[in-house]
């Protein structure tokens, strides 16, 4: 392959193997002897159990192992715990994290909380086997709504934690905040639900355990996004052996978003599974159990209050939200509703003072932790909602409201209310970049044209400011081989976003390496000491740079290399297009010269180690960055039907350096898809009382379809990378789905003006959008 630089769209060369059906995920991974696990499910939302009986099951013929939550119990493993950065409450207090067990011991609290665990020669033994467990179980009330769960006297999730609140939490100037309000012209708020969600990735979670009797260590093959952090809680937390006693790796994952970023409980069943049975033991969830038991994102219902001038000048903005955890805290669990939602309010404008309020509260649902922007969608959303509603109200033109409220480039570098550190951008320009791709002139031809049809369009436009996230620290490994290979091994990893191709680009960029040459491994524990994994739009804003940063390195190396070769110092030994050379003279190798020369110890000096080029790197981020950009959506609304049509959808990004920008695109469109499903499709429901869920399959829960994807016009502003940073990135993953919902739901909402309709709760469906013409049509 032809040698690559930064900038280029580069095919992604991990696609040959996924397209042509050579891609190696979880289920595709077998051992000899493998014996195969599954879980038995609580039924009951809430539900004492008062005993589990797995004689019959036991003796069904092909069944190895079983056991309950108690024998779990017995066995002194400890809990899954939290690791969300935040944890004290507004008062200085800890906030209240429940022991998560592996395994419901006396209680169930979600439909889906594994009671027991069957491990048996096939998958259809275990299957089997789990209809012979008898659970005698004594139902309890249920409560999902998680302002209902805070009410006193409401069902109480867990005996010491009065009611149910784990966390009450607030970021800003809450006194500057209300002296602003009480000197506001105007004052405008609006009660908004972000709905709770589901990754629904392609590839539903997997884990394949082994234990090795000779050394007494483990094996974990696991459909995950975040290894290392993921096998230190296994290890230290759970089982209670050392960290390196288990060998934790991902093969292909066939997607994440989020869901498969936390620790689970069932890979820590397989591995104890193993080492009782002396097996391998396998674990593939099915859709179904992936609808109850994977963790949901969003899930928030919020109060945002807005201050403003009487020429539409913002003061302040308030938020107040409550959060539904689920029975439990997951991973990051509490981080979303409290500085995960916080730290991106107000977006890309000028307020003087912001103040918001997080309560995360515990119901009898499933778990909630990131979904694709873990509490910036939510704060974008609500941001947005409450402008384009005090435009409506107060009757300025939603466009110049925004633009006249864009923070100017020239205030930046600056510290929001919220403390966010917004080093380098120009907002107005990106939004006058957007509206300019949406050929506004002609607006109003296309207005008038869907009148005639009986159809409504609305157009709205959206800025959005966010943040990355994430582990702060990424390793690279870079080992040169003598048949002309590069090895290279990340702790980042790729569930789908490119990275294989994207970190190797960066790599042969600086190196003047064929693409070709570089080897990709990432996802192994045994390949680098640590790894972030995947999550916070962090691949490149740390793994490209530990990339960058240990191609320096290798050049500084590489110098040394030349120069006992030109028999020069290396200080006069210069770098460029993949060759060292001395300026003037005739002294002149290729880089792939010099690596030769690295490896040859016969004919290297003492004071050059051998195989000095082969290096590695930790790269630690100081201050996280802040990707911006804005959309704009045109939607069509079928006035018989409600059927909501994306007619167009334009995007500016700034994501600093875009270090590819076919993958970036993808990122983008990707992100987009996933908003468009939360905008106007996509809800977990729970039933009120019982607490079964009621979306728990592809015949309830609405995915968005190819038809529902508009084309889109996708642009870039490079205009101001970052320099918290050496390749000036800002992270790309999660933007999409940051900008996406209140551009579409603003716009449907404009199309709705003639019928009074001012605010409707995502998803908007059909046939919400149909009732909500049909009760208020204009007379």
């Amino acid at each position: 392959m032809n040698r690559v630089k930064i900038g280029q769209s580069v095919p992604r060369v991990e696609d040959q193997r996924f397209v042509t059906g050579r891609g190696r995920y979880i289920d595709d991974i077998d051992f000899p002897d493998q014996a195969h696990g599954m879980a038995l499910r609580s039924p009951h939302a809430h539900a004492r159990i008062l005993s589990v009986d797995l004689s019959e099951a036991q003796n069904l013929s092909g069944v190895l192992f079983c056991f309950s939550g108690q024998d779990w119990a017995d066995e002194g493993f400890g809990p899954l715990p939290t690791k969300s950065a935040v944890r004290t409450n507004s008062d200085g207090t800890d906030f209240k994290e429940p022991p998560r067990s592996c395994m419901a011991v006396d209680r169930a609290r979600h439909v889906g909380e594994i009671v027991a665990f069957v491990v048996a020669e096939t998958r259809a033994t275990a299957i089997a086997a789990l209809e012979l467990i008898v659970v005698d179980y004594d139902p309890l009330d249920a409560i999902t709504d998680p302002v209902a769960a805070l009410q006193p006297g409401a069902v109480q999730i867990w005996d010491d934690i009065p009611n149910n609140l784990c966390i009450d939490w607030d970021l800003g100037d809450k006194t500057a905040t209300d002296d602003a309000f009480a000197r506001a012209d105007h004052v405008v708020c609006l009660d908004l639900i972000n709905n709770r969600v589901t990754a629904a990735p392609i590839e539903p979670r997997g884990a394949i355990a082994q234990y090795h009797t000779d050394s007494d260590t483990y094996t974990l093959h696991n459909a995950t996004q975040n290894i290392h952090a993921n096998r230190d809680i296994f290890a230290t937390n759970v089982l209670h052996i050392a960290n390196e006693n288990l060998h934790h790796l991902a093969p292909d994952v066939g997607g994440g978003f989020g869901a498969k970023n936390g620790a689970y409980p069932e890979p820590a069943l397989v591995l104890y599974a193993a080492r009782k049975v002396g097996r391998p033991v396998k674990w593939i969830n099915d859709r179904s159990e992936s609808f109850l038991s994977d963790t949901h994102g969003r899930d928030q219902v919020s109060r945002v209050e807005l201050a403003l001038k009487g020429d539409g000048t913002f003061l302040a903005l308030r938020t107040d939200s409550i959060g539904n955890l689920g029975s439990h805290c997951a991973t990051v669990g509490p981080f979303t509703i409290s500085g995960g939602s916080a730290r991106t309010q107000g977006g890309p404008y000028g307020f003087e003072a912001m103040h918001y309020r997080g309560r995360g509260v515990f119901t009898n649902v499933a778990l909630i932790d990131p979904y694709r922007g873990a509490g910036r969608p939510e704060a974008s959303y609500q941001t947005e909602r409450i402008i384009e509603y005090a435009a409506r109200k107060l009757g300025f033109d939603p466009v110049e409201l925004r633009r006249k409220n864009l923070i100017p480039p020239e205030r930046l570098p600056l510290k929001t209310a919220m403390g966010l550190d917004v080093d380098c951008g120009n907002f107005p320009h990106v939004f006058e970049q957007t509206l300019a791709m949406t050929n506004r002139r002609s607006y109003g031809d296309r207005v008038t044209k869907s009148a005639a049809s009986g159809n409504a369009r609305g157009f709205a436009i959206s800025p959005y400011l966010e943040c990355t996230g994430g582990s702060p620290k990424e390793f690279v490994k870079i080992d040169f081989r003598a048949d002309g290979q590069v090895d290279m091994s990340v702790g980042s990893q790729s569930t789908g976003m490119g990275h294989e191709t994207a970190l190797p680009q960066i790599l042969a960029s600086q190196l003047g390496l064929p693409l070709s040459d570089i080897t990709f491994t990432q996802a192994d524990t045994n390949a680098t000491p640590l790894g972030g994994g995947h999550g916070g739009s962090r691949g490149l804003e740390l793994g490209g740079n530990a990339v960058f940063q240990v191609a320096n390195a290798i050049v500084v190396a590489g110098k040394s290399v030349a120069g006992h070769i030109f028999d020069l110092p290396a200080d006069q030994v210069e770098f460029a297009d993949g060759r060292f050379f001395v300026p003037d003279s005739n002294h002149n190798l290729s880089i792939r010269e010099v690596i030769d020369a690295s490896l040859d110890a016969d004919h290297l000096p003492d004071t050059i180690d051998p195989q000095c080029m082969n290096r590695n790197s930790t790269f630690e981020r100081g201050i996280i960055s802040i990707p911006n950009g804005c959309h704009a959506a045109e939607v069509e609304v079928d006035l018989e039907t409600g059927r909501v049509t994306i007619d167009g959808y334009w995007v500016v990004d700034d994501f600093g350096t875009i270090i590819n920008p076919m993958l970036a695109d993808g990122q983008v469109m990707g992100g987009i898809a996933q908003g468009i499903g939360q905008a106007l499709l996509e809800d977990i429901k729970y039933d009120p009382q019982s607490g079964q869920l009621l979306s728990g399959s592809f015949l309830d829960y609405a995915m968005p379809r190819a038809d529902h994807i508009p084309t889109m016009e996708i642009g870039y502003y490079e205009g101001a990378p970052t320099k918290k940073n050496p390749l000036g990135v800002k992270g790309a993953g999660e933007a999409g789905c940051v900008g996406a919902p209140p551009a579409i739901v603003n716009a449907v909402l404009d199309a709705l003006q003639e019928f009074a309709v001012d605010h409707l709760d995502m998803p908007l469906t059909s046939e919400k959008v149909w009732q909500a013409v049909k009760g208020n049509v204009a007379k």
